[in-house]
């Protein structure tokens, strides 16, 4: 069987993206100026990035069978040539989508109906299917049964397993999701995900709050933690260091859907390079997933921003000369 570079698990959906001059409050309505229809779902976009940057990537999830979102799911995966043939197919329920309203700042607002996608289950899973790549990536499903079962696969084979959860997940409070957080080696997670995974009510966590609270996390076995700060770039953390790594300067952000699952594609491209985990290493992975998600957060759409290979490899070369 094929040994990809990375296999992601977790929801394929549809978003509606709805512009906006500004968010409704409550019992309003606000004049939609621009409605569009692009393939999401975090690890489906964190798939598709990682095809288009040149990994060999396959998808694991559900879909509803052969529905009209289904076949735009499955055009745009071919699009970047990632592997469809371990998706599996629900009779009873529909392709998921989200809904996003983006105001003219660029902030969101995201309504997620999983369909199918939840209904992904442990009998979907095949040992053999899962531990044919160097890389796992789960996100944000609702029902992380499945995702448990992926990551103890991951830790069976020795396959490096890295969880960006999403709020699907996160909302279920730290006590549900401890199985799944035992199971993993690398966590990425936005600073709101990371203060309400903690239950904290400030709106910036300082490093030191951070480093504090990640001693938890670590304890269960987890080798690296990043927290991602928006436009201050993102924080990295293994058991004995902690460093924030800076973004490049953008001239404009047009939209923000989708930058952590660009993120994590860039970051993923740089550990398949080196399968190692040591801190050095690790900050150039950020460093890469600091540009993929500089580029996607430029134009509209999760997915429309992502590089070509050609155009990571100018990024990579150019920062090569300044080292």
């Amino acid at each position: 069987m094929e040994i990809f570079d990375v296999i992601c698990i977790g929801a394929a959906l549809i978003d509606l993206i709805a512009q906006v001059e500004r968010h409704p409050s409550d019992d309003d309505e606000v004049f939609v100026s621009n409605l569009t229809l692009l393939s999401g779902g975090a690890a489906a976009n964190t798939a598709y990035a990682c095809g288009k940057l040149g990994l060999s990537t396959a998808f694991i999830g559900k879909l509803g069978q052969n529905d009209i979102f289904t076949n735009k799911i499955m055009s745009d995966f071919n699009d970047a040539s990632v592997e469809t043939k371990f998706i599996k197919y629900s009779n009873l329920y529909t392709t998921g989508s989200a809904y996003v309203a983006l105001d003219k700042k660029g902030d969101r607002r995201i309504y997620a109906h999983s369909g199918a996608a939840n209904y992904l289950s442990n009998n979907d899973l095949l040992e053999e299917e899962i531990a044919a790549t160097k890389i796992i990536f789960l996100s944000s499903l609702r029902n992380i049964e499945p995702l448990i079962e992926a990551a103890k696969i991951g830790r069976k084979h020795n396959i490096p397993v890295i969880l960006n959860p999403g709020m699907l997940i996160i909302d279920q409070n730290f006590d549900y999701i401890k199985n799944l957080l035992e199971q993993i080696d690398i966590f990425i997670l936005s600073q709101k995900e990371f203060k309400t995974l903690f239950n904290f009510k400030e709106i910036n966590l300082s490093e030191d709050i951070i480093k504090k609270k990640s001693i938890s996390l670590f304890t269960l076995g987890i080798k690296a933690i990043i927290v991602t700060l928006g436009k201050n770039g993102a924080l990295l953390l293994t058991t004995n260091q902690c460093e924030v790594i800076k973004p490049l300067k953008l001239e404009r952000v047009i939209d923000t859907t989708g930058a952590g699952d660009a993120f994590s594609a860039g970051f993923i491209f740089g550990l398949v390079q080196k399968l190692n985990l040591k801190f050095e290493h690790l900050k150039s992975n950020i460093k890469i997933g600091n540009f993929i998600a500089g580029q996607c957060i430029q134009k509209l759409g999760a997915r429309n921003g992502i590089p070509s290979r050609k155009e990571l490899d100018i990024f990579l070369n150019n920062a090569n000369k300044k080292i």
